[in-house]
């Protein structure tokens, strides 16, 4: 009996579902979705951001994630995360993440944000 709470954690969706799916995948504008170049003439792309349950990659920048808790708002939902970035030097931030009628915005801790950012179609 004393697997049967880890195998029951495997098995049940319900209780494996962590409720941050929908801040889950491939997420910029159009530019960045194509992978298009950021000036013309410069071999530099566009990169989208990719959101998983442990980590945030945008270009070859990368950050591993701790999330808060998922608040409900009125069009969508929000959510936060302390974000590690970084490989030789590593930086803490706080990142919110907010989701309103479809539309990714970051915000971090500094003045920055990204977006509104729409779902990358699947390749």
């Amino acid at each position: 009996m004393r697997y049967a709470l880890p195998l029951l954690l495997l098995t049940s969706p319900a209780i494996a579902d962590d409720g941050r799916e929908d801040f889950y995948g491939t997420w910029g504008t159009a530019k960045q979705c194509s992978g298009a170049p950021v000036i013309e003439g410069v071999d530099v792309f566009a990169q989208p951001f990719e959101i998983r349950p442990g980590w945030l990659k945008h270009g070859q920048f990368w950050c591993k994630l701790n999330w808060g808790p998922i608040e409900a708002r009125k069009n969508g939902s929000f959510t936060a995360a302390f974000a590690t970035c970084g490989e030789d030097s590593v930086r803490n931030y706080f990142l919110g993440m907010e989701i309103i009628d479809e539309a990714l915005t970051l915000r971090w801790d500094f003045p920055l944000s990204n977006g509104p950012l729409a779902r990358c179609p699947e390749s």
